[in-house]
Formats: structure tokens, sequence, C-alpha cells
């Protein structure tokens, strides 16, 4: 008869975990929480007995709730057998083989935000093995990051370092993600620049090229990402039925993965035919390369030329967004054209739209007509300069 488990969450204790009487392979695998004392506070571990008998410690780090927990998880790994042995491979080897490996399945800017932010991590834990990289180790990293980029930037560090020990977990290299219980931080939130009708127009004018204007009108009336846009061949289009294939290309993924249809505006099927049809790729450098060099300063000269308030090119398709979403459009109608993955990302549209949107629909409570007439007609409480006897208790 095997003995119930006991609770593997014992502080303090700093002994060998003791084997069940008589051993052999029935017998009750214990996992042991070991308080560590650091020159800054203090850090929970891990420790239990594998399979050779050898001691095994994992570092959780200084939040006990997390270590009793992952103390419960470790445990009954051991007994049920799913427990494996992960490999040693250092941090450096990882990064290499990461980059290899996310090769073609995330979108040319994930993949860079990916190298940059192994890069940056590595600068704090140097080229140690993986098994050793610590929550403490991550703390810092993300305190580094605080300091020295906006929150929201810092938080997105911190999602793609967790994506990828997510992933070294399913490799067999790590045991648990470190960065488990580590929560970003509060981000101030973002008003969202919608232009205008005016200034779209001044955008148009202040274009120094047709390849250029035709860019600029294609972002604000479809709502495409630049890099879609960047991505975007003469087989995509079909100019005299206005219509726009956004595919999912090897090399050249959409961000949720998944082709969709759009609708040319006449102006911009328009400004498409007079565009020179050389290459496969709508944008290009002019001798069929790629336009992707200079995308973004080019695009900042010509809102400084069109002296209107600062804005990017993103905050064009945040600008067809939001128009759908001010005119009322389904939300399920605007996450299909955006090309949403989430309908949560959508709906931020919805709680963003301008005042005057806001104010309309407000107007619109069965109350404010009630309202607006007591206020016209109610004079106070004073009787013959008295306070009348009936008084609210404060």
């Amino acid at each position: 008869m095997t003995r119930a488990p006991t609770s593997g969450a014992m502080e303090g204790v700093r002994g060998d975990p003791e084997p069940r009487e008589g051993g052999g392979e029935d017998m009750w695998r214990r996992v042991w929480i070991w308080e560590r004392k650091l020159k800054k506070g203090k850090a929970y571990c891990l420790r239990w007995h594998d399979e050779s008998g050898r001691i095994r410690t994992e570092t959780v780090g200084p939040e006990r709730k997390l270590a009793e927990r992952l103390s419960a998880e470790r445990q009954h790994e051991l007994n049920a057998g799913q427990f494996r042995t992960p490999r040693r491979v250092s941090y450096e080897e990882f990064g290499r083989e990461e980059v290899e490996v996310m090769q073609g399945q995330m979108a040319p800017a994930s993949l860079k935000e990916l190298e940059l932010v192994l890069r940056q991590f590595g600068k704090v834990c140097r080229d140690i093995r993986l098994t050793n990289i610590s929550s403490r180790l991550v703390e810092q990293f993300f305190a580094q990051r605080l300091k020295s980029a906006k929150p929201a930037t810092a938080n997105k560090s911190l999602r793609t370092l967790k994506a990828a020990f997510n992933r070294a977990v399913r490799r067999g290299y790590l045991e648990r993600n470190p960065i488990v219980g580590l929560k970003p931080v509060r981000e101030p939130e973002r008003e969202v620049r919608v232009l205008t009708a005016e200034e779209i127009g001044k955008l148009l004018e202040a274009c120094p090229s047709l390849r250029w204007r035709t860019l600029v009108a294609l972002a604000v009336t479809t709502g495409m990402r630049l890099g879609e846009m960047l991505s975007l061949h003469w087989d995509d289009l079909d100019v005299e039925s206005g219509t726009v294939w956004v595919r999912n290309r090897p090399g050249s993924p959409t961000k949720s993965r998944r082709n969709r249809v759009l609708a040319l505006a006449p102006g911009v099927c328009g400004l498409l035919k007079q565009l020179p049809c050389s290459g496969e790729l709508v944008f290009h450098d002019g001798d069929g390369r790629p336009w992707r060099n200079n995308v973004q300063t080019g695009f900042r000269r010509i809102v400084k030329r069109a002296g209107i308030k600062y804005c990017t090119l993103h905050d064009l398709r945040r600008t067809f967004v939001s128009q759908l979403a001010m005119a009322g459009v389904n939300e399920a109608v605007v996450q299909k054209l955006a090309g949403h993955a989430s309908m949560g990302t959508t709906l931020k549209y919805y709680t963003h739209i301008m005042p005057e949107a806001l104010r309309i629909a407000q107007a619109r409570l069965p109350f404010v007509e009630v309202l607006r007439d007591v206020s016209h007609t109610y004079h106070g409480p004073h009787l013959h300069g008295r306070e009348e006897d009936g008084q609210v208790a404060s």
C-alpha cells in the first residue's frame, strides 16, 4: 500500500530529503522548500532527489506562495513520472537556436524584436547555463528596461522573453519558465491619434512622389499594416474590381497568420493604375528590391511638410479602425477588416473614440430631458430666506 502524499512545502529544511523506508520504485518522492538568504532579501528554492539519488535544486524567487504552488506541482510530476531532467545548454546556444527555429514562424518585425530582446537579456545573464537563469535575473533585466524604455516597451520585452522561455520548456531545456509570477507594470493609457479628413488631405498633398501618395491613401482607406503593404504583390490586386488580397505568405506572414480581402476606394485604384508595374512588388526602391529602408523617416518628413500634429504611419491604420467604430460599423466586421486576431483589440477602439461620439451616446439616455427640465425650474431649497425644514441628513 502506497503512503499518502504529504505536503511538499516545508520551509527551512536544509538537510537532505528523507527517502521512504524500504526504498524501491514505489517510494513517495517529496519536494522541500528551502529559504536561501541573500544580500538583499531572500529567495525560495525547491529541493528533491532525482532518480539517481542526486539532490536537485530549483530557484523560484522571493514569492513564498509561488514556491508552495510550484513545489506541489513538481512533487506531483516526480511521482507521476512526468518530470524530465532538462538538457544542459548555454544561454548563448539557446539564443542562436531560438532565432533559427523561429525564422519564418513569425513576422519579420517580431523576429527582429526577438533577436533584440535575447541580445539585451544576454548582457544581464552573460553566457550561463539556461537552467541557471533565475527569476531574480529576469527581475534585474526588467528593472533595467523600465529605466531605459517606456512601460509599454519594457512590457513587450518581458512578453517576448517569456514566450521564448516557454519554447525552451517545450524543448526540454528548462524545467519551468523563470518569468512565471513576474507581472508587467501598468501602462498609462495612450490617446488614440485619429486624423481628420483635412489632415489626410494635407498629408496627400505633402507626399513627394506618386508611390508615397499611393502608400498613404492605401493605409488610411484599408487599414493595412506597413509590413502588409510593403509585401504587397501586383497579383494581390484586382484594380478593375477594386479588390486587394492580404495574403499570409511564407517569409512575410500577416500578424494574425490569416488572409483577408479588402475593397479598394476608387481614388486608390486610380493611383495604383498610374504606378509603374515593374517587378513583383507594388512598393519597391526603384530597382525592384523591397522598399524597407527609411520608410518611417520619410513619413516623418511628410508629416512635418504637411504642418499637422505628429503622427506615425500606424496612426493611419488607427484612423481607419476608429472612423469605422465612430460610424457604428459592427465590431465583428471591423475585426475582420482590420485583421485583428482578438476581438478585445478591436473593442479598444470603441472605447477610445472621439468625445463627441460619446456625448451623442449619452444623450440617448431616457432621463436626460427630465434632468434638463428640472435644472431650468429648480431654484433651491430656500423659502423666504430660510431653508425648508425637510433636509437630507449629511
